[in-house]
């Protein structure tokens, strides 16, 4: 039975939405790290890493959480659909195949990639070794060669994730015995080249970082934007699905969940936009849009989601479309 979580502040949440907020904090904001950089590094003072654990979601359909980006594993009578690798490293591609073994012996066949941070591509170097087909929307691999403030391609302190083996522009299906998995990238959001996976005959959906159990940011250096984060979010509630599979967070979340998540994003760009055509300098903006948040935004903090690095593509995002809206 799914564990429904809500955007309401109880204690419970409190607690999940500072230990998710901590994993998905940018790690020296201008390169754009992004979602769980320190994890699995025993980094500073920061608590140890959570193992990774797998669980089901619905028949033939399981989730890995810890050490990385959730996973999901789709089972088929003839292979595996995997998406997201977890961290960088041999232990976790090693950890994660262990898991995804303890609930069945079929191969891995097919990995979809749902954006570029390491904690979700680190292993795409393993997979393709293994002779497993890796698949990416082509922003991720634009992101690897020329993303980032400089133009000379994403960084983290793990290392380089290896490029995907099959790239595609907006929509990508593949058929596997009696399963099947169908990609989709409606434009900018956390990323350049975010990927959502459907697994139609299951009305279930991963999201990667695109939807995440508590506070989300957005990786302008790597091509995100808040103001398409929401209309992207759109078209994917368009599709049939009842369960989401979030990039960070312990349970599966529903499509109300979503729903929420999209009209917070969309209340912080709509806010923004407005505030940007009235002439509110840069440095006031993100504090005015929380202020006028107010129970909207809950718990999430604009300056979070857009950190200080960010701030300067942020404001650019909003002043083009201020200037659109005359």
């Amino acid at each position: 039975m799914l564990r429904r979580s809500s955007f309401a502040l109880i204690p419970a949440f409190v607690l999940a939405a500072t230990f998710v907020g901590n994993a998905q904090a940018p790690a020296g904001g201008a390169q754009g790290q992004g979602q769980g950089q320190g994890q699995g590094q025993g980094r500073g003072n920061a608590p140890p890493p959570a193992p990774m654990e797998i669980k089901q979601v619905k028949p033939g359909l399981y989730m890995v959480t810890g050490m990385g980006g959730n996973s999901t594993v789709r089972v088929g009578n003839q292979g595996i659909i995997l998406v997201d690798t977890k961290n960088l490293g041999d232990q976790f591609y090693n950890d994660l195949v262990a898991k995804i073994k303890t609930v069945s012996d079929q191969p891995i066949k097919h990995v979809f990639v749902t954006h570029v941070h390491q904690d979700h591509s680190g292993n795409i170097g393993k997979f393709t070794a293994a002779g497993v087909e890796v698949i990416a929307h082509e922003g991720l691999k634009r992101n690897l060669e020329t993303g980032g403030p400089k133009g000379t391609g994403y960084e983290s302190a793990a290392g380089k994730p290896a490029p995907p083996s099959v790239t595609y522009a907006k929509q990508h299906k593949v058929t596997l015995g009696n399963i099947s998995a169908v990609a989709y990238n409606f434009g900018p959001g956390h990323t350049g080249g975010d990927t959502f996976v459907h697994f139609p005959d299951l009305r279930v959906i991963s999201l990667g970082d695109h939807f995440v159990a508590a506070q989300p940011n957005s990786d302008y250096p790597m091509g995100g934007s808040i103001l398409n984060w929401s209309k992207s979010l759109n078209e994917i509630l368009k599709l049939d699905f009842d369960t989401a599979i979030p990039g960070h967070g312990d349970n599966p979340l529903t499509k109300a969940d979503v729903q929420a998540f999209q009209k917070k994003l969309e209340f912080i760009g709509n806010k923004g936009v407005e505030l940007a055509k009235k002439g509110v300098p840069k440095e006031e903006i993100r504090q005015q849009i929380q202020a006028a948040g107010g129970a909207e935004l809950g718990m999430w903090m604009v300056t979070g989601i857009i950190n200080d690095a960010r701030l300067d593509m942020f404001y650019a995002d909003l002043q083009a479309a201020a200037k659109t809206a005359k």
